[in-house]
């Protein structure tokens, strides 16, 4: 069950580095907010983003919680 360890801990670093890039993008947005419409697509983006590094970095953690457990 070494490989899960490996895969979980890689996805959830891959996830927290998503995290860091949304949070950058956010301050941008923030600086950038006289935009209006533009802002609001930029949201969009900003969210689906969020949600994927989340659900990543999750699933990596269980990955690992997995592995550890069945090995």
């Amino acid at each position: 069950m070494q490989y899960m360890i490996y895969i979980g801990v890689l996805m959830a670093v891959l996830g927290l580095v998503g995290l860091g890039i949304s949070i950058k993008k956010a301050t941008q947005i923030k600086r950038d907010a006289d935009a209006g419409k533009d802002t609001k697509d930029r949201m969009q983006m900003l969210i689906a983003l969020n949600t994927a590094s989340l659900g990543t970095a999750f699933i990596g953690l269980a990955l690992v919680a997995v592995g550890v457990l069945l090995g």
